[in-house]
């Protein structure tokens, strides 16, 4: 792959928009195929050499750029560059209460702006169409803001116009995305240096991957719900684990507890989110996840797992500690590790042997520098991983999934 039409045509294309910083893509449409909005490629493009370059889409070097921004920090292959580590939890009861877990990156967004630390947070909300519940990226000026974009986005998300905001204002930013969304605006910063006196924190959660918009309207249909008459939906929220919640006419609700609906549809999580090896987001100041072990879970207090990657990520966290901000203890790599194992098995330990496999069943390949452990483990288990997948996805288009999960 070497241009923005073959990573679309390879399926990779994760919807970000980034690529339209370059001006030769001027705007991002809707596939109705793909259920995600793609570069718009029909126009007479220019030369997107300097687009190709920022898509995070075709893989990065999370080795040499973590290397480079993190100098100061020890490495560690399955979760990146560590300064330090804490489980935390946001001490403000309204932030808590729509919070997925123990609310810290919308605790970090409001510190931020409220202490003029940065001008405008990009992130991302639900806005409501008449196709259904779609993703937003705005650049949140206010606590009020930020409490509107809580809750994780399992889809994708388009930042295209938060990012030419950004390139027209001189405004200081904080950004909360994804891994593979925090590669692309450090590539951005590579291109362009004016971004660096721009975006002074990046945010980043642990992630497992997303579905595409089918996803939603599947979930949708299942529970009987017309989607152009939702008016509120969010996929997590309301504690640890937190559930998923549709009102249709602020009426009408529907909530499925945290992970249960996953199951509800064939549809898999994207292509690229399979080939990623960036767990943890690597490449973000401040990367933060789900507390996944019991003496936390069991516990009253929500937790959040936050990981510093340089002194003034940690300085800043140590300074919401000391003020009251948060509530946060210290805690070991490996704990870490144990709590997130099942992510960190499939995109560390297991992704050779999926790089393999999808190479001989003839899949471009994104290319990273590292990042994971370069043998081959089991084949067989990729294999089988991959025939569920497709299965499940062909029940789901011939309507017959929801009938083969229950007889199975």
């Amino acid at each position: 792959m070497n241009n923005i039409k073959q990573i679309v045509k390879s399926g990779l294309c994760i919807g970000c928009g980034l690529c339209g910083y370059d001006d030769s893509i001027g705007r991002m449409k809707y596939s109705m195929s793909l259920g995600q909005y793609i570069p718009d490629l029909n126009s007479k493009n220019k030369n997107d050499k300097l687009a190709y370059e920022i898509c995070p889409a075709k893989g990065y070097n999370i080795i040499m750029s973590a290397t480079q921004l993190f100098k100061e920090s020890k490495y560690d292959l399955e979760l990146g560059y560590c300064f330090n580590q804490y489980v935390a939890f946001s001490n403000d009861d309204v932030i808590l209460q729509n919070a997925s877990s123990g609310g810290i990156m919308s605790q970090i967004a409001v510190y931020l702006l409220e202490n003029k630390i940065v001008d405008r947070v990009l992130t991302t909300l639900f806005i409501y169409l008449d196709s259904g519940p779609r993703t937003k990226s705005i650049l949140a000026k206010s606590k009020q803001e930020i409490l509107l974009s809580q809750g994780s986005k399992y889809c994708p998300v388009d930042l295209l116009d938060a990012i030419k905001e950004i390139k027209s204002n001189d405004y200081k930013i904080a950004v909360i995305g994804t891994p593979c969304q925090i590669a692309g605006i450090r590539s951005i910063q590579e291109k362009d240096k004016i971004f660096n006196d721009k975006i002074v924190f990046t945010i980043g959660n642990f992630c497992g991957g997303f579905k595409n918009y089918k996803a939603i309207s599947s979930i949708a249909h299942r529970m009987k719900v017309d989607l152009k008459n939702v008016t509120f939906f969010r996929f997590r929220g309301g504690g640890q684990p937190g559930s998923m919640v549709i009102k249709e006419n602020n009426e009408r609700v529907v909530e499925v507890p945290y992970p249960n609906y996953v199951g509800l549809n064939g549809i898999s999580k994207h292509l690229r989110c399979h080939l990623c090896v960036d767990a943890t987001a690597e490449l973000a100041d401040i990367a933060c996840g789900d507390a996944w072990l019991d003496k936390y879970l069991k516990d009253k207090n929500p937790w959040s797992l936050v990981i510093t990657r340089n002194k003034n990520a940690d300085n800043l966290i140590n300074r919401m500690i000391n003020e009251q901000t948060i509530t946060a203890n210290e805690i070991t790599l490996e704990e870490i590790k144990v709590s997130q194992n099942q992510n960190l098995e499939s995109k560390k330990v297991r992704q050779k042997s999926r790089y393999v496999l999808y190479k001989w069943l003839g899949y471009k390949i994104p290319f990273f520098d590292g990042g994971y452990y370069d043998n081959v483990v089991n084949l067989k288990t990729e294999l089988k991983v991959y025939l569920l997948h497709f299965t499940t996805k062909w029940l789901e288009r011939l309507r017959l999934y929801s009938f083969f999960k229950e007889h199975l």
